[in-house]
């Protein structure tokens, strides 16, 4: 049967325990929720000798064997495992595809990789098409076959960051597949103790897989996170991060005004995991109060905004284009206009040559990236200050930065050449236009750009 987290709990409590439970959506609600049945299922004081959590990627075929195993001092034996993937079929490639995409965007880049592997292991492919794929040797008719997309240019830094991450972390696609592990699954349900229950938690699923249908008739399903049933829908429904934002407010003992609620969900997205992370600091940052208000909300996610808007600036002054990226996609879930980063952003360039500017007029045309902050202060800050006396006026406007801020301002403008920061003004202008009239997606845009400024050379 299909039905909710408190609902599973309610019938344990009533004496109807189910063989299987199968939790499905989004992996911190699913995670959550199995804990939530195993703590009903077992005691705590006895879950160490009843409870046993099983890699499906290393140790399935032991699946019968675990669950036969009588609990030491007696009642339910409990096996889980965590992010199956004996429920995804190539009918649902398109589906864990936008899962690895979704999770790269956010800076999730174990999760990000794992679905990766997952779909070239479902292609039939393994490590030497990684290897290509880091190589950057895929050619675009491969991208369906294997990855379920086509081949755009905004997924070709996804193809390759994941392909570069799997290569360096030495991770094969498993040789196992979705339909072997299906068949393990079903053998022990066909066998399943009296005595045992099977808890699994699963991304992705394709319903109409024989192992969901049997779970669907002999167990308990649980839908994670509300999520609407479209494919390309990946995020959590706001109804369900309301109701995540409730849970934490009343287990705090405290309540929350309406205004602040749509302030966290404004600001955070409706990405399950950041809403529980940033939730976690804004009751610490409430502390004592009952009352969590607008302010609060204000106060501790503009905290978040601006560690986001820092990164960036420090990612693009380093030429980190990963860095970059990852900065700017957490500013636009915290829904950061696409225009103010892009002003952030030309803001950051015009710096740079206003830096670079200083280092060719008053500093010989070199500056030592190396050169400690002391140092800096000690040597180069007085010697800029007579520069500004004489009536340089790009000494004047940097110095007029705070000093740690003018150091690292030198450092980056010192890695790049003026002509290539013009370039790069060039394409912050063209940037610009294209959110203005292009009709391209504005973080499409902003990727293309940020990927362009981190490679002008």
């Amino acid at each position: 049967m299909i039905g909710t987290i408190e609902r599973a709990v309610t019938e344990i409590q009533r004496g109807r325990r189910y063989p299987v439970y199968l939790l499905h959506g989004d992996e911190f609600l699913a995670k959550a929720g199995a804990k939530t049945i195993v703590d009903t299922l077992v005691p705590l004081d006895q879950q160490t000798l009843a409870v046993e959590i099983l890699a499906e990627d290393r140790d399935l075929s032991s699946l019968p064997m675990r669950l036969a195993t009588v609990a030491l001092f007696g009642g339910t034996r409990v096996v889980v495992v965590f992010d199956s993937r004996a429920f995804v079929s190539s009918q649902s490639a398109e589906k864990l595809a936008k899962r690895s995409l979704e999770a790269w965007e956010a800076g999730e880049g174990e999760r990000a990789v794992k679905h990766f592997t997952q779909l070239v292991a479902m292609a039939g492919e393994g490590e030497a098409w990684i290897e290509r794929a880091a190589r950057g040797e895929v050619a675009p008719g491969e991208w369906q076959r294997v990855l379920a997309v086509e081949h755009a240019p905004d997924h070709e830094p996804w193809l390759q960051e994941m392909a570069l991450a799997a290569v360096a972390a030495g991770l094969a696609p498993s040789e196992t597949g979705g339909a072997d592990a299906a068949r393990v699954y079903e053998d022990a349900l066909q066998r399943m103790p009296a005595s045992a229950a099977l808890v699994v938690t699963a991304e992705v699923v394709d319903e109409r897989r024989s192992l969901y249908k049997k779970i669907d008739t002999a167990g308990f399903i649980v839908e994670c996170g509300g999520r609407p049933k479209r494919a390309w829908d990946t995020q959590v429904s706001p109804e369900a991060a309301r109701a995540k934002i409730r849970e934490v407010v009343t287990a705090a003992g405290k309540r929350i005004e309406p205004d602040a609620m749509a302030g966290i969900i404004e600001r955070t997205g409706t990405s399950m995991r950041g809403l529980a992370s940033e939730l976690g600091k804004l009751m610490l940052y409430v502390g004592s109060r009952p009352d969590v208000n607008a302010a609060d909300v204000a106060a501790v996610l503009s905290q978040a905004r601006e560690a986001n808007v820092f990164e960036l600036t420090n990612a693009l002054d380093e030429r980190d284009g990963g860095r970059a990226l990852v900065a700017m996609r957490s500013l636009l879930t915290q829904r950061e206009p696409a225009p103010r980063i892009l002003g952030m952003l030309a803001a950051e360039v015009r710096g740079l040559i206003l830096a670079r500017t200083v280092i060719e007029e008053c500093l010989g045309g070199t500056f030592d990236g190396g050169m400690p902050f002391e140092a800096f202060r000690g040597r180069v800050v007085p010697g800029l200050s007579k520069t500004q006396e004489g009536g340089h006026g790009a000494a004047a406007r940097l110095l007029r930065l705070n000093p740690f801020r003018a150091y690292n301002m030198l450092k980056g403008a010192a890695r790049v050449p003026m002509a290539a920061l013009l370039a790069e003004l060039e394409a912050v202008r063209d940037a610009d236009l294209s959110l203005k009239g292009s009709g391209q997606p504005e973080a499409l845009v902003l990727e293309q750009l940020l990927i362009r400024l981190c490679t002008v050379s």
